[in-house]
């Protein structure tokens, strides 16, 4: 991949699992991403979407999460940002789920397991539809 600064790029990073959590981070931080914030669930996220969501550039989210889903974060995020890169992660990789999650405007998804190089390429992916922030 080309170097491409991403110092400057805030990042949510959502997965009621601190495994996959810190995993995704560690990928993010491989990148030079400037500014990862994290949360354990779908309402956490959601109540710092609604604190500073003008700021992110980017949110990785997991489907499955207790108190509020990906799909239902995303449903949150796309009433206000319908720009913001989302990024869906999940074992669910049904049709139908597909499906739903398209049918809400999600930049991209990716089924668990993955690898770093598949993370990474699904984020460049995501982030140049939109020009990298621009």
């Amino acid at each position: 991949m080309p170097f491409i600064d991403l110092s400057s790029h805030r990042v949510l990073v959502v997965d009621d699992e601190a495994g996959p959590r810190a995993f995704v981070t560690s990928v993010l931080q491989e990148l030079g991403i400037g500014h990862i914030v994290t949360a354990a669930d779908g309402q956490e996220a959601l109540e710092r979407f609604q604190a500073d969501g003008a700021a992110y550039d980017l949110i990785v989210c997991d489907w499955m999460m207790p108190r509020l889903s990906g799909l239902d974060l995303l449903k949150q995020v796309r009433e206000t940002r319908g720009d913001l890169p989302f990024l869906m992660v999940t074992a669910l990789a049904t049709l139908d789920a597909v499906k739903k999650a398209l049918a809400h405007q999600v930049s991209g998804y990716i089924a668990k397991p993955f690898t770093p190089d598949q993370l990474e390429e699904k984020i460049f992916l995501v982030l140049a539809q939109k020009g990298f922030g621009d």
